[in-house]
């Protein structure tokens, strides 16, 4: 009787460790269909934006749109609030990328997200293997020039590119997932007001007029705000100096952790900006970073020192994912992760 009750037990410990491994993976959906992009006429469509349309409005099962190697150079590329459900892949960010030139100001009077090469303002969007670019020469004129603006919830971005000079990315707002990409610019290059863990990327400052640079702007505007760009595990680099961010909002947020600084970085590491006078608003810390750049010994006097609880509360992935929005993401986006 005693050995059939342990095998019993035994047997549900069993179906319970297995349930419990199996379980993140229980909510992943599954893509209804496919559309092929190709330039060469090989697919459904020979532009993004065409297959993007195609798209029923307020869609709500996860369609993919295959994007085939090659420069789209010929559209400027818009997913709109009602394109819900959405995975853009790419075949990788070296060989498949979106390309546009605007700026501002210009002779057409667009203001500075209406540059932006690719937005996005759908929530529930997944890209992967893709480059989103503003091939505006910023290197001298240092004009507002957006590679994407982002502004829809539960939006991830993997292996991706986002490459430009001033404001390349717009992570406008919603909670968002950026996992191995790569992001360049000089000018407050990752700005506005998104609640992001930026994870394994690579942060790259490239040569300008203009200098210093500045990574981030981030505009959170109120205690209350959510809103705040968590930097885990990142490599940053490039080719002349910079600040780590600048406070864009009264009540700016910014995380670095266990992230690589070479020596581009400046001293001071931060500037107050539009929070000058208001410094202890702001939350600017970094912990278990290393490189040249992440020396502490002359940083601004009111970077902020995180507890451990703090700490944890933003490197966690419940920062931008408490009710488990990423697992209900297709099956096939996993082997991105």
């Amino acid at each position: 009787m005693k050995c059939s009750l342990l095998l019993f037990l035994l047997l549900l410990l069993f179906f319970f460790i297995i349930f419990s491994s199996t379980s993140k993976l229980s909510g992943a959906a599954s893509i209804v269909r496919t559309i092929a992009v190709d330039p060469n006429h090989k697919g459904d469509f020979t532009s993004i934006q065409e297959a993007i349309d195609s798209i029923p409005n307020n869609n709500t099962h996860w369609i993919k749109i295959h994007v085939a190697a090659g420069v789209y150079s010929r559209e400027k590329v818009n997913l709109s609030q009602s394109k819900r459900y959405v995975f853009l892949e790419g075949e990788g960010a070296h060989r498949t990328s979106i390309e546009w030139g605007d700026h501002s100001p210009d002779r057409r009077g667009h203001g500075g997200k209406a540059t932006a090469t690719f937005t996005s303002s759908a929530s529930s969007f997944v890209a992967a293997g893709i480059a989103f670019k503003n091939t505006y020469d910023g290197s001298v004129n240092i004009r507002q020039a957006l590679a994407a603006a982002i502004s829809g919830d539960k939006s991830s971005f993997y292996n991706c590119s986002f490459i430009g000079f001033q404001d390349t990315l717009f992570d406008r707002k919603g909670r968002h997932y950026f996992k191995d990409c790569y992001i360049e610019g000089v000018m407050d290059f990752i700005f506005g007001n998104g609640q992001s863990i930026y994870e394994g990327c690579t942060i790259s400052l490239i040569r300008s007029a203009m200098k210093p640079g500045f990574m981030t702007a981030q505009g959170r505007g109120s205690p209350k705000d959510p809103g705040g760009f968590v930097f885990k595990s990142c490599n940053v680099t490039g080719f002349q100096e910079t600040y780590l961010g600048r406070a864009w909002g009264a009540y700016s947020r910014v995380i670095f952790y266990r992230t690589f600084m070479s020596g581009i970085i400046i001293p001071q590491g931060w500037y107050a900006w539009n929070a000058i006078g208001h410094e202890g608003n702001i939350t600017y810390a970094e912990s278990e970073c290393i490189g040249p750049g992440s020396d502490h010994s002359r940083r601004v006097e009111w970077e902020r020192k995180l507890s451990d609880v703090e700490l944890r509360y933003f490197i966690h992935m419940t920062y931008i994912d408490r009710e488990g929005w990423l697992n209900e993401q297709p099956k096939s986006i996993w082997s991105y992760r």
